[in-house]
């Protein structure tokens, strides 16, 4: 059982710095490749959208840890935290997918649906946390979390080596 959401410190410090090292991957990526990244059309947005949904799990990761806040803020926090990322990631798939040739757009668009569903993950944790103020709506968060690592590692890969061939 999940007791408070307290109870979930250890889980999201540790999700907090697998956060900053995938950060850190993405951020390598990108500047290993950053003329190549900025010729082929709107690529940047991609390495940017992978930024925007490993931030929203270093700020979900964050809001749990602040000590004494009761549940239903903390749900809050996350949901709306969530929805904003949702809310992004949505307008950039709009300006870049039009702009993938035809050859990649089957496995990006697979990786868009997996972004939207991290961040739904998530978003859906935060809101039922904020709903019900029972921590065991917290058991969305971690799924959330972990394809938003897969997605985030997916896309460095992209920005590394993909890009390249």
């Amino acid at each position: 059982m999940a007791g408070t959401v307290e109870s979930w410190n250890v889980f999201f410090t540790g999700e907090l710095t697998a956060a900053s090292a995938f950060a850190g991957l993405l951020f390598v990526s990108l500047s290993m490749n950053q003329k190549r990244i900025l010729e082929v059309e709107r690529m940047a947005d991609r390495g940017l959208e992978a930024l925007v949904m490993l931030l929203l799990v270093v700020i979900t990761a964050s809001v749990v840890l602040v000590p004494g806040q009761p549940a239903r803020l903390v749900g809050a926090e996350i949901a709306m935290a969530g929805l904003l990322t949702f809310g992004q990631i949505l307008r950039l798939q709009k300006i870049y997918m039009p702009l993938i040739e035809s050859a990649y757009r089957s496995r990006a668009l697979s990786l868009t649906w997996m972004n939207r569903v991290a961040v739904g993950l998530i978003v859906s944790g935060g809101a039922f946390l904020l709903i019900t103020g029972d921590a065991r709506s917290l058991y969305l968060v971690p799924l959330g979390v972990l394809l938003s690592f897969i997605a985030a590692g997916l896309s460095a890969w992209i920005l590394l080596i993909e890009i390249n061939r």
